[in-house]
């Protein structure tokens, strides 16, 4: 406990230099965006860590207090530190979250937290801090208006052209997933098998689209305006701002499948169904909510998400594969070493891929 106290506060006196040193600046802007003032910044006085957030506890929140040198106020200032294991992956992150930014600067409904500072020498970004919005489970608005907000922002990502899908990057994954997974030759005959038809349609889409690649709960917040946004007949969801934070895996190019954010979306949701009740009613009935956000948005346009999809829609492709990814994932992380034993866990995966590539349950969605 000692040591774990040590360290923090190393950690606080670290993050107080490098801040003092490169980013008083940045804070003196921030500080005019929030007040709509100018005070110069002459140095922080205090700085409080928060939560460490993502699968590696990469993304540090914390406080800083600046001091106001004209008339010696505090201000407190929220920041999101995000650590990445090399300087390539920082220079990616910080690539796309610029573009993220710039695509998103006149949008009322959809919003990202702004890229304040870059480092790729100590791989690092530093995120404005987001205090007011609330996180996907934490906020109080109902399930069914949560996931018509969530399909509702992913539009503004994809774009609404139209565009063929590369197939390539998902024979690579299938290969790569079915190959790291523990499990049995006929299993993955079996698995390999399932997956060629909804390839077949994915191939005859146009519905290639620019992906945010890790688009799921944890990376959504909701913060509630003072007017509306929206027209969409529920008064208090046409107040709601949306938030997408964490670009770290946005994908500009414009040929992956655009229900692919929504396979990863809802991957969790459906193993979690089918573990506790062997079907996917649940999930079915969420993606339905979901979609119907999707649409909402692309009514603008006079489109829909089945439009993109003239033989069939995809979403059972990328639930079915998202499951078993995320099942390699946890095995992975959890170190899983009988190789002569299958986890209960990735039989159930696999069961549940099965499932819905034999019945393809989400079909009917379009």
């Amino acid at each position: 406990m000692a040591a774990d106290i040590l360290a923090e506060e190393q950690l606080k006196l670290e993050l107080l230099r490098v801040l003092s040193k490169y980013f008083l600046r940045q804070l003196e802007e921030l500080l005019r965006d929030q007040t709509g003032a100018f005070f110069p910044v002459d140095h922080l006085s205090t700085l409080e860590l928060g939560k460490r957030l993502g699968k590696r506890k990469e993304l540090q929140l914390m406080t800083v207090s600046v001091c106001d040198s004209l008339q010696n106020r505090d201000f407190d200032i929220d920041l999101a530190f995000k650590f990445h294991e090399s300087s390539e992956a920082a220079v990616e992150e910080a690539s796309g979250a610029a573009w993220l930014e710039d695509l998103l600067k006149t949008n009322n409904r959809l919003k990202t937290a702004r890229l304040l500072y870059f480092s790729r020498e100590h791989s690092l970004l530093i995120y404005e801090g987001l205090s007011k919005p609330t996180e996907f489970f934490e906020n109080e608005l109902d399930m069914p208006q949560k996931l018509f907000l969530a399909g509702s922002a992913l539009p503004y990502i994809h774009g609404l052209f139209e565009q063929k899908i590369g197939l390539d990057r998902y024979l690579h994954l299938i290969t790569e997933t079915l190959n790291g997974l523990n499990i049995s030759s006929n299993d993955r005959d079996e698995l390999n098998y399932l997956f060629k038809h909804p390839l077949k349609q994915m191939g005859l889409s146009l519905a290639g689209a620019h992906c945010f690649g890790d688009f799921h709960p944890g990376n959504l917040m909701f913060y509630e305006s003072n007017t509306p946004l929206e027209n969409t007949g529920d008064s208090r969801m046409d107040k709601t701002i949306i938030y997408l934070i964490d670009p770290a895996y946005l994908d500009r190019n414009s040929f992956v499948d655009r229900t692919e954010d929504i396979g990863t979306f809802f991957a969790k949701f459906a193993y979690n169904d089918y573990s506790l009740t062997q079907n996917f009613d649940k999930t079915v009935s969420d993606v339905e909510l979901f979609c119907k956000g999707y649409d909402h948005t692309c009514s603008y346009n006079g489109v829909s998400l089945s439009d993109y999809y003239p033989e069939g829609i995809t979403i059972d492709f990328h639930i079915a594969l998202g499951i078993l990814i995320e099942s390699l994932f946890k095995t992975r992380l959890a170190r899983y070493t009988q190789p002569n034993s299958i986890s209960p866990l990735v039989q159930t995966s696999v069961d549940a891929a099965k499932f819905i590539l034999e019945r393809r349950p989400f079909q009917g969605l379009e």
